[in-house]
């Protein structure tokens, strides 16, 4: 892990332009594994942490002991995040998960059979419009084919502008793999008031869509560029998606299924990364039909990398 201040960065060259796929900082650091043109330097945006997993550095990521709402058939645990050669691993295992109190959710969680694995930023530390970019794999196609792998923003916490006392915003920006469709992404953005669940937040619009891309169980990097005034979705540095505010306000009018304008997200975030298998009410449609699924499964992430806006009032630190 290799943390950077903005001054330090200003006056820095971070990479040579490159075209074998290995990049090598300039400021003396190891080579590690990108794609062919990958210079790690973004106009506007500034480098703040780089984090290549040589350990688990506590500093920016904790575990996480939840599950993903009702959809997710395991709960994640400690065991389901393992940093080692230089990677992260999250894991799904066949076990059993007694009942328990979760942290993240505030509440009681019932027994699961499986349990699996989640990476987000300490609660101390939060970011905002930046670029978002990790080298991810998912499971092997012939060991898993039902799960779900992600990289992705999320808030879930009282707008600190409303009116409304107690108004809960969700507000979530994804990159999700799923082991049924092995070939594609899913691009994410969403959005909430009081939505308590994924159904819930359909008023505010359905912005989501499954872009063909290169195989995902093998090496690529996917990245997030997230402004005021758009989102942006990349992979091996081509751009696949661009969803501006003007597509999701609804002026003059909203368009089914959406009912309510969805505002770019705005507000300090956490940033997300985790492994789950979907249950079996949801599985023909999201994640994948979990019949092939070899366990333990294994979703991997070589690096990540988190650049600030320049423009950003906001601090990550």
């Amino acid at each position: 892990m290799k943390h950077f201040s903005t001054a330090s960065l200003a006056s820095i060259l971070l990479f040579g332009a490159c075209s074998s796929g290995l990049s090598e900082p300039a400021t003396g650091g190891t080579t590690f594994e990108t794609y062919p043109g990958f210079t790690g330097l973004y106009e506007g945006f500034t480098l703040v942490i780089d984090e290549r997993f040589d350990q688990f550095d506590s500093t920016v990521w904790r575990r996480g002991d939840g599950a993903v709402g009702t959809e997710s058939a395991c709960r994640f645990q400690d065991q389901g995040v393992l940093v080692e050669d230089g990677k992260l691993k999250l894991i799904v295992r066949q076990e059993a998960v007694p009942a328990s109190y979760s942290h993240d959710h505030q509440k009681e969680k019932r027994a699961y059979d499986y349990s699996c694995g989640e990476l987000r930023t300490i609660d101390e530390r939060k970011f905002h419009y930046g670029r978002l970019e990790a080298r991810m794999r998912a499971p092997d196609r012939d060991k898993a084919s039902g799960y779900i792998s992600s990289l992705f923003t999320f808030r879930f916490e009282s707008d600190p502008t409303s009116d409304i006392p107690h108004e809960i915003e969700w507000e979530e920006i994804d990159v999700e793999l799923e082991g049924g469709r092995p070939d594609k992404f899913q691009a994410n953005l969403i959005y909430g008031m009081d939505a308590e669940s994924w159904l819930e937040t359909r008023r505010y619009g359905a912005w989501e869509d499954k872009i063909e891309t290169a195989p995902v169980d093998e090496w690529r990097v996917f990245a997030i560029e997230w402004l005021p005034d758009s989102i942006r979705w990349y992979v091996d540095g081509e751009l696949v998606k661009t969803l501006r505010a003007s597509d999701i306000d609804c002026d003059s009018e909203c368009v089914p299924p959406q009912e309510r304008p969805t505002p770019i997200p705005n507000n300090p975030t956490t940033i997300m990364m985790n492994t789950w298998i979907p249950n079996d009410e949801i599985q023909d449609h999201f994640g994948g039909n979990k019949a092939s699924n070899e366990y333990p499964l294994i979703a991997q992430y070589d690096w990540f990398r988190y650049y600030e806006w320049d423009g950003s009032n906001a601090s990550s630190d």
